[in-house]
């Protein structure tokens, strides 16, 4: 679930894995202690200036993040502070952090920045995916939360041939995220075929009651794992898989994201925190959930991870808030 209280990856976990650079990428190698992202507040983030540094030890990490799962490339965001400060040297000052785009749905759809110009006269604003700016610090500790620099590893000019910011845009909103608009579509797809065959409602029920258990919601539900998820039990069940991945509802409603794991004293994870309620983050209030009676799917296409849970959105909020 995305906060106003903005993180480096957006959310605040627990993962086990040290926080190693790689000699490749300047990436964390995540197969040890703990990890916790570092948080800021979005007000410290705006009017931060932006540098660039285009070395090709920048522009690798990017690349490399096409064949990493989402939860790998959120983590590229905050680790890779090793291979900027090496070129700190290089780094160009080309603009500030102007703003954020936040959608209803609780989704940020870029960060807007301003580039170019003379002293904010004359500049040019350009809206680039958060996931194309790293958050670099100096130490290992920060001693203030907004202690980071914000670098993008793309030429001044680079960034002022992008289309310029049109807050008609706003207006005309954005598209559904792909994953939510999926799942409507496959229900209508589901139907129309259905309806093609001359099918009734009671004949699609039986179908769906034929399918292996998790693979399928019931009738009216939307489905969460598709043909290409596979279940993940037992030892695959790893934090690194589990932090930041998609948590639904009994119904098939996607309510957030797992923020942290609850850790035995047998080193197992015995359950998942999500953040449940409110809005963008604000007035929600963090539940755990057993891990036993999660089903946990892993698609072998792109990496992705979803968990299911057998309780509804309105039983999942009138749940005790978790202490510990």
């Amino acid at each position: 679930m995305k906060r106003l209280m903005l993180t480096t990856a957006l959310s605040t976990s627990v993962a086990f894995g040290a926080a190693a650079q790689t000699a490749d990428t300047g990436a964390a190698d995540h197969s040890g202690a703990a990890e916790t992202v570092p948080a800021f507040l979005a007000s410290d983030f705006t009017g931060k200036t932006l540098y660039t540094l285009t070395s090709d030890d920048a522009r690798e990490i990017g690349e490399g993040a096409a064949e990493m799962t989402p939860a790998e490339r959120d983590r590229l965001r905050y680790t890779s502070s090793e291979t900027f400060v090496a070129g700190r040297d290089d780094w160009e000052n080309v603009g500030s952090i102007d703003d954020i785009v936040l959608t209803q749905d609780g989704e940020i759809r870029g960060v807007l920045l301003d580039v170019g110009g003379f002293l904010g006269f004359g500049a040019r604003t350009v809206k680039v995916d958060i996931d194309e700016l790293y958050f670099v610090t100096d130490t290992d500790v920060a001693e203030d939360i907004d202690d980071f620099d914000v670098v993008i590893a793309m030429t001044e000019d680079e960034l002022e041939n992008l289309p310029e910011w049109d807050e008609d845009q706003l207006q005309a909103g954005f598209d559904v995220r792909a994953y939510r608009q999926g799942d409507h579509q496959m229900q209508d797809a589901h139907a129309e075929e259905a309806s093609a065959a001359g099918m009734g409602e009671d004949h699609q029920m039986a179908e769906g009651d034929q399918m292996s258990e998790g693979d399928q919601m019931e009738h009216g539900q939307r489905e969460v794992f598709t043909d290409n998820y596979q279940m993940l039990e037992g030892d695959e069940r790893t934090a690194d898989r589990l932090i930041g991945a998609d948590v639904y509802d009994a119904e098939g409603e996607n309510i957030g994201n797992v923020d942290d794991l609850v850790i035995g004293d047998d080193n197992a994870i015995q359950g998942i925190l999500v953040d449940v309620g409110g809005f963008l983050g604000m007035g929600a209030h963090t539940v755990m959930l057993s891990i036993d009676e999660a089903q946990i799917g892993w698609s072998d296409e792109d990496g992705d991870v979803r968990v299911q849970v057998p309780m509804t959105g309105d039983a999942l909020e009138d749940m005790p808030e978790h202490e510990g």
